[in-house]
């Protein structure tokens, strides 16, 4: 070994002794905010039109870090983040959730964290009534240490600042509680269960409640489990020590944090809700899961074994990092499930950004607009026509609903509305109140260049299956003739 690398290697030991050797912050309760972040984590303050990103090292986030009520704060793939609600409770937040801080924080008060998805380990001082509300379930709780996983029952595939757009799927909202007792109240029945350490269950949403009766309070079986073992494998192990946290607010301050937990929401979350059902349940679970629609699945695999076209779309992938689109020509990009997207820049923009998120794109700069379609074989069951723009402290997405059922929700919020087909509707969303509403688009709000765009990829499908029935067509033709052949006709005198 040379000398330059003795000695950078004796540095580098250097600085890993003084680091391991530097006290760790406790957590601070006396205020709001986000302690820790890793990967790519947003916050939208309520005062602002669009989510910012916060910088990885939370010295120079500003007061971005510092939250007030109404904030609401995203994480992305591969991230995840570490908070403190003042006087309340530690979260960790796992990749791709998204949650509203309540408005009023402390002991005192009637608390609720409005939960959209994603995966959030909480643990609470005792004494707060402190609540969680998903799309599913309310969760009422009292100095406990619990898990809320969420199935979003919601598929964005165009999200601008104002809106997403996309379609309504199966979803639910899974609970487990490590230590102390929940009580959930379920958002649909108004039914109620409670859970203890080491129990949990899951809500569903109403098609889910459909699959079977044991399901109609809109509860899954209660489950038993190792709370250790849970909390290890969920979060991984060095979570495990807020079990032996007092959940005192004296307590929860002497937390030196929670670490590099574990940030992966893993797969098959929904079928892992339905733990300890038939074994047929579980399966129809699973095509929910994996293709969030096992009705239409089971149309298709007929269709597979039979002589009709079956279109191949395993060759498209999804774009895996931000692009840039200009107002001179359409980016036409795979959005995944069969569905893809054109985009351009718009209404003034000389350019747009775009960033991937789970199953669509997600408009982060710039004015733009989109020609989405979902294929169904060479056709389509689901087309549309969108643009965003801003005016002044309004934020305009105007969407026109050419085939299938399309729905609009504001990012971070629970609640969804149809978006009307036949006839162009824009969704005001105004900065100053964070509210928005739907009325009818004026004229030209979406422009002709838009309406006339062709897919490439509907050109090449329709090649692909022009060339698939000439070829069915030939082969039916042989086999006619070749049966023809083997028939023997008697002639009778």
């Amino acid at each position: 070994m040379s000398i330059q690398s003795k000695l950078a290697t004796g540095i580098i030991a250097v600085i890993c002794a003084a680091a391991a050797s530097m006290p760790v912050q406790a957590v601070d309760l006396t205020a709001t905010e986000i302690t820790s972040v890793n990967g790519r984590v947003e916050v939208k303050k309520t005062d602002d039109a669009l989510f910012k990103k916060l910088h990885s090292n939370l010295k120079l986030a500003g007061p971005l870090k510092r939250l007030d009520g109404g904030d609401k704060v995203r994480t992305y793939e591969k991230s995840g983040a570490e908070m403190a609600l003042k006087e309340t409770c530690v979260l960790a937040v796992k990749e791709q959730s998204i949650f509203e801080v309540p408005q009023v924080l402390g002991q005192a008060a009637m608390q609720q964290l409005t939960a959209q998805q994603g995966t959030i380990l909480f643990k609470v001082v005792s004494g707060s009534n402190f609540q969680v509300q998903t799309a599913d379930v309310i969760a009422g709780v009292k100095g406990t240490l619990f898990e809320v996983d969420i199935v979003d029952n919601f598929v964005s595939m165009i999200e601008t600042p104002a809106l997403q757009i996309g379609t309504i799927t199966p979803g639910a909202t899974n609970i487990n509680v490590y230590k102390g007792e929940v009580e959930l109240t379920h958002r649909e029945t108004g039914r109620k269960r409670k859970l203890q350490a080491g129990e949990g269950l899951a809500a569903l949403s109403s098609p889910l409640m459909k699959l079977d009766s044991i399901f109609s309070e809109g509860f899954t079986p209660m489950r038993k489990f190792n709370p250790v073992a849970l909390l290890t494998q969920n979060f991984g192990s060095g979570v495990t020590s807020l079990l032996n946290i007092d959940a005192s607010l004296s307590g929860l301050t002497s937390l030196p944090g929670l670490g590099n937990f574990n940030n992966s929401l893993g797969s098959n979350r929904l079928t892992g809700m339905f733990g300890g059902v038939s074994d047929k349940i579980q399966k129809l679970v699973g095509g929910f899961d994996r293709g969030r629609d096992y009705i239409e699945g089971a149309k298709e695999l007929s269709e597979a074994f039979g002589p009709g076209f079956r279109a191949d779309f395993s060759k498209y992938r999804p774009e895996n990092r931000g692009f840039m689109v200009t107002d001179s020509r359409y980016k036409e990009v795979y959005l995944g499930n069969k569905s893809f997207a054109a985009c351009k820049a718009g209404a003034g923009s000389k350019s747009a950004k775009f960033e991937p998120i789970d199953e669509g794109v997600q408009l982060t700069e710039g004015n733009a607009m989109f020609r989405v379609c979902r294929f169904k074989n060479a056709d389509t069951d689901i087309e549309f026509l969108a643009s965003h723009y801003v005016n002044g402290k309004q934020l305009v997405t105007t969407v026109d609903v050419i085939k299938g059922e399309l729905y609009g929700r504001i990012p971070g919020s629970l609640e969804h509305f149809r978006i009307p087909a036949n006839e162009p509707q824009s969704f005001v969303y105004s900065t100053d109140t964070g509210k928005g509403s739907l009325m009818r688009s004026s004229a030209g709000a979406l422009e002709d260049s838009l309406k006339d765009y062709n897919f490439s990829v509907a050109a090449k499908l329709a090649e692909e299956k022009g060339q698939h029935d000439q070829q069915s067509n030939q082969k039916k033709k042989q086999v006619g003739e070749k049966i023809l052949n083997k028939v023997k006709i008697k002639k009778f005198w």
